[in-house]
């Protein structure tokens, strides 16, 4: 399901899920690259800087006072609809928030929520060099008790349900991995509810005599496939970046998917690529694009937005999602690196050269 990578990562983390792309290229010279990022000409829908730094104001803010609470009324109904469920109380179950609201970097009529119910029970997964029977023993790991494919069918049986119950069936639809609740303008926000089992990878480390587990959640579809997420690292990776950046970078998330929407409604842009990938690829840009002194908005989303190309181009192989475990580009994204070029040479022509 998902390969060591063979190459050293840029942290203790990075990478080691997700296929196995080529080695990424020695560190670039930051200095030099900041000041020829945003330099090529290009030409966007001739906005003056003036209107773009203006746009940009408003494209950077978080959703509104009555979007959040739209938000927080749906988690708080998702959170009712389950609570008396005998079986999922019983099961220990505990709903947990993910996705860009949880982590804030939605936007402004985005008014939708992720969340995840997470069961106890544990997926393990060992890397090659790591000898089970003396891993299981000193961990505690064991295989008793259900399957993994008799809790995920309890999972969704008892929460479409009683989310049926709540929202009436005709606003429940159940997907291969969600469970989404149909947004209804004013009162509710569109909710995917992911039922999810916790996770561990463990690796052995030889220098250090010792074993690592990353701490993961894993979801088991309809269709029999696996998929694991790092959202706590995610989390805790984009809140240390915002800090880093003087809370540029999840301001400048924000502004690029806006781009993206405004790029996709004026024909600018022919296909959506994901959120999450637009994310990563904003994360993916080293913390001193964000802080240059001079820059006004429109010259730091530029500055990004270059810079994103020169990833894209010269270190694709070795860039990884914002949990920095799992390469961004690997056989089972749900996106290529030719998705993420055409975003970035979009975004770098829609800014034209104000």
């Amino acid at each position: 399901m998902f390969g060591l990578a063979p190459t050293a990562p840029t942290s203790a983390l990075a990478g080691l899920f997700g296929g196995t792309p080529a080695p990424a290229p020695a560190t670039p010279n930051i200095l030099a690259l900041l000041l020829n990022a945003g330099s090529g000409a290009a030409e966007g829908p001739c906005r003056s800087r003036s209107s773009w730094n203006d746009r940009f104001t408003h494209w950077e803010r978080p959703e509104s006072v009555s979007e959040g609470g739209t938000i927080e009324r749906a988690k708080t109904n998702v959170s009712a609809a389950i609570a008396d469920n005998s079986w999922l109380n019983g099961q220990r179950v505990r709903v947990e928030g993910q996705g860009s609201y949880f982590n804030r970097t939605n936007v402004r009529r985005e008014a939708d929520i992720d969340l995840r119910v997470v069961h106890p029970l544990l997926k393990v997964d060992y890397a090659d060099n790591v000898y089970l029977p003396a891993a299981q023993g000193m961990l505690g790991y064991s295989d008793a008790g259900p399957t993994f494919q008799q809790i995920f069918n309890g999972l969704r049986v008892n929460l479409a349900k009683d989310l049926s119950t709540r929202f009436g069936r005709s606003n429940v639809e159940v997907g291969k991995k969600a469970i989404r609740i149909k947004g209804i303008t004013g009162s509710r926000a569109e909710v995917d509810v992911v039922p999810a089992i916790r996770y561990h990878h463990v690796t052995w480390l030889t220098d250090a005599q010792r074993y690592l587990t990353l701490e993961g959640v894993a979801i088991l579809s309809t269709d029999g496939r696996w998929t694991v997420n790092f959202p706590d690292q995610h989390a805790a990776n984009g809140r240390a970046k915002r800090g880093r950046t003087g809370h540029q970078f999840k301001r400048t998330v924000r502004i690029f998917k806006r781009m993206q929407a405004d790029m996709l409604r004026t024909g600018a842009m022919k296909a959506r690529v994901p959120s999450f990938l637009v994310e990563c690829l904003v994360y993916a840009v080293e913390d001193p694009y964000f802080t240059v002194p001079t820059d006004d908005r429109y010259g730091r989303v530029r500055r990004v937005a270059w810079r994103i190309k020169q990833l894209l181009s010269a270190a694709q192989a070795g860039l990884t999602e914002i949990n920095d475990i799992k390469w961004l580009f690997h056989a089972d994204q749900a996106w290529n690196h030719a998705d993420a070029l055409a975003f970035a040479d979009a975004a770098i022509a829609y800014l034209g050269d104000a």
